[in-house]
């Protein structure tokens, strides 16, 4: 199950019962993992046959250990520079004996290792730097040629959210830059000129979290986004993973987040 392996990491009992018996809680993430996964499958980078990934700015590497467990084969890199994140990693990976896995304390801005992994993934990450264009270019150095780079982002302009949700952003006083944003995302056109001025080119740009994305999402964060009442976040998921599945099996044509591709030329 998608996200159980958090539960290694965990030190609130609470938690670490949910991700044991539900998997990943933070449903927009297991959503988004969700359309990583299948946009993985539509360029055959999927399966058993030897890989090597960097997942940049992973955190503490959801994705990357749930994948290390799939595909013992693939050789993977978790970078990122939130060292309380990657300790909650490394927990995670010596409890679970991963050895295809490393864990390292990276700033993205700085130079990477050159032609060194099939696939980059950079899921909800570049909002939040400045030098997104350092960034992808870097990434794309690190690509072997042929490669591929994932990046995923908040999409502009953002689609209509439920009154809920700015109900409960005047409640809490929260504000979108609480997350670290220091951009609201990109349109298509800016992801694609992104990845064209990176050296890569545009395999494809497309939306996610559509009508029904949107709407889980939306209802997620109203409902106490990472810390929701028990049991309403019990009574809730059986909702929330069916509008998930809904969004990822209708096409979107607007949508709440943009996921684009680039590929390095041979």
């Amino acid at each position: 199950m998608y996200g159980r392996e958090k539960a290694w990491g965990e030190t609130d009992w609470r938690r670490r019962t949910g991700y044991r018996l539900l998997g990943e809680l933070h449903l927009p993430g297991r959503l988004r993992a969700w359309h990583v996964i299948r946009e993985l499958k539509r360029l055959l980078c999927w399966g058993p046959e030897p890989r090597t990934l960097l997942d940049a700015g992973g955190g503490e590497g959801a994705f990357s250990y749930w994948v290390a467990r799939k595909f013992p084969e693939w050789k993977i890199v978790v970078a990122d520079n939130e060292q309380d994140t990657l300790e909650r990693g490394l927990r995670i990976k010596d409890s679970l004996r991963l050895t295809n896995v490393e864990v390292r304390l990276s700033d993205l801005r700085d130079a990477v290792e050159e032609k060194s992994y099939d696939v980059v993934l950079c899921t909800d990450v570049l909002e939040h730097i400045a030098e997104d264009g350092l960034v992808l270019k870097n990434l794309g150095t690190a690509l072997k040629p042929g490669g591929v780079v994932i990046v995923t982002s908040p999409s502009v302009p953002q689609p209509r959210h439920l009154p809920l949700v700015r109900w409960r952003e005047r409640r809490i006083g929260f504000h979108p830059s609480d997350y670290g944003h220091v951009r609201d995302g990109y349109s298509n056109t800016e992801l694609a000129r992104l990845l064209e001025h990176a050296g890569l080119e545009v395999e494809s740009v497309r939306h996610t979290f559509g009508p029904f994305g949107t709407l889980m999402f939306d209802l997620f964060f109203a409902t106490g986004d990472n810390e929701p009442h028990p049991l309403v976040y019990a009574a809730l998921f059986p909702l929330y993973m069916a509008l998930a599945r809904l969004d990822l099996a209708l096409p979107a044509r607007h949508g709440a987040a943009v996921l684009g591709v680039g590929r390095k030329p041979l």
